[in-house]
Formats: structure tokens, C-alpha cells, sequence
């Protein structure tokens, strides 16, 4: 609970121009709170460069899925190390592109990106 009040309070005052979010995102000591704030960075402003800043390599390649699932952009997925999301990811982003809900499917490993990716066939 308190993380979800923390990243509603750093959306609040990023979209209000009130307090700079990369700063604040690198100036937090846990390292998950530090990975969820950069991710929600990037895909507010979709810039794949900020899911770089993501330490965790899962949430680093989630991170990057779902900026080219919110673009259906499947070129963006380059930047996946792991070879298997990477598929997953081209595989998905074109699908969203199609209007295809069974692309949503192929991801299993993080619900908040299955999720984004069933919003954006819909």
C-alpha cells in the first residue's frame, strides 16, 4: 500500500512539473522501488534508454516489452537480452498491432505486462 501512494505521489508531482522523477527515482534505497519507479519512467515517457536504468534483468526486458506493446511496435524489442522474451515480446507487439488477443497469452511471467497488453487489444 504504501508503495502504490508512493509511485501515485511521484506521478502527481512529475505530471505536475513539481519534482524532477529520474532524480527521484535514483535517489530511492531499495533497489525494487528504484526498478518499479524507472520502469513506470520509461513508460510514461516512452523512452526504452530508461528501462536501462532498471537493475533487474527480468524487469529491465518487461520493462522494454511493454513500451513496444504500447507503441505495437515490435522493433523496440531489440534491446531484450534474454532471447525468449525478446520472441515473446516481437511476438506480442505485433499481435497488439493485429488486434489479436491470443498474442497476450505468450506472456506469463509478469501480469502487470500481460495485463497492459490485453488493455491495448480491447
Amino acid at each position: 500500500m504504501k508503495l502504490r501512494i508512493l509511485f501515485l505521489s511521484i506521478l502527481l508531482f512529475g505530471c505536475c512539473g513539481l519534482w524532477n522523477m529520474q532524480a527521484a527515482c535514483e535517489q530511492s534505497l531499495n533497489p525494487q522501488v528504484k526498478d518499479r519507479c524507472f520502469s513506470v519512467l520509461a513508460l510514461n515517457q516512452d523512452d526504452t534508454g530508461l528501462c536501462n536504468k532498471v537493475e533487474n534483468l527480468t524487469a529491465r526486458d518487461y520493462c522494454v516489452m511493454k513500451i513496444a506493446i504500447a507503441d505495437a511496435n515490435e522493433s523496440k524489442c531489440a534491446t531484450i537480452e534474454n532471447n525468449s522474451r525478446r520472441d515473446i515480446c516481437e511476438k506480442v507487439s505485433v499481435g497488439v498491432g493485429q488486434k489479436n488477443s491470443l498474442a497476450c497469452g505468450y506472456i506469463k511471467e509478469d501480469d502487470e505486462t500481460a495485463e497492459l497488453c490485453r488493455l491495448r487489444v480491447s
